[in-house]
């Protein structure tokens, strides 16, 4: 297996990272399926409260929710195996862009260059108008604490109807795709003169299988680590079976 993964790695024109929930793993953040991920654990919660509808019903409660994530995202190191990814990158001299469906921002944490991230479902690092009156893209406020009352939920400067996480939620109308569609562009724009594109898909499961998807349409072969759910259903795809930073070693020891 080693060889395959160093014949694909070096026969690349470009590498994209395709990074799901399974990535913060060893950062000490829960993925989706484990043990004690989201959607293992407290998946009543987090379907209740990772809704647009719950900022109408319930807005208080709704940031809370998320002020419990972005502190967490902020108080957290992304592990080595992010920057030993990233330093394989450049001594390689590989061309990379990063697809991910997580919003705490790691990769740009740990010096990702900003313009090669797409996230695709938003980040925990902008806010939107609730309504949405408008298209604007606002930073987050820093969080310390829960907040105890609507007074301090951030309001839009422009109709001043309360902000919202500029996340992908479930069932989300409201969602304002300026960032993401920008995200999509600059890979369009990378990709275009690259055949060979090889992906890297970190700790992406199938409940929400939006980096599967990308990377089953977007690139010539892929290596795939995941603990749970490493099976490949291509000929040319290669699976490893572990967590991030493991898998992530074994590359480089490939490579």
């Amino acid at each position: 297996m080693k060889q395959n993964i160093s014949n694909l790695y070096h026969n690349a024109e470009g590498i994209v990272i395709l990074a799901g929930a399974g990535m913060g793993v060893d950062s000490g953040l829960p993925d989706f399926r484990g043990k004690t991920g989201l959607w293992t654990s407290a998946k009543e919660n987090f379907l209740m409260y990772s809704t647009a509808r719950a900022f109408d019903d319930d807005p208080v409660v709704a940031w809370n929710f998320y002020i419990d994530r972005i502190i967490s995202y902020s108080s957290t190191a992304p592990h080595q195996g992010f920057i030993d990814l990233l330093n394989l990158l450049k001594r390689t001299h590989k061309p990379y862009f990063v697809v991910t469906s997580n919003v705490d921002g790691h990769f740009q944490k740990v010096g990702y260059n900003p313009a090669f991230v797409h996230e695709i479902h938003g980040d925990l690092r902008h806010t939107q108008c609730n309504r949405p009156c408008n298209r604007t893209i606002y930073t987050m406020p820093q969080f310390t604490r829960r907040v105890t009352s609507i007074d301090e939920i951030p309001k839009c400067p422009t109709c001043n109807s309360i902000l919202k996480p500029h996340v992908m939620m479930f069932s989300d109308p409201k969602f304002i795709f300026t960032n993401v569609d920008r995200g999509m562009h600059n890979y369009d724009v990378w990709s275009a003169n690259k055949l060979n594109i090889v992906g890297i898909e970190i700790g992406a499961g199938t409940t929400i299988p939006s980096i599967r998807y990308f990377g089953n349409e977007r690139t010539t072969a892929l290596i795939r680590i995941n603990l749970y759910e490493s099976e490949v259903s291509r000929s040319q795809d290669i699976s490893i079976n572990a967590s991030a930073v493991d898998g992530i070693d074994q590359i480089i020891t490939a490579v």
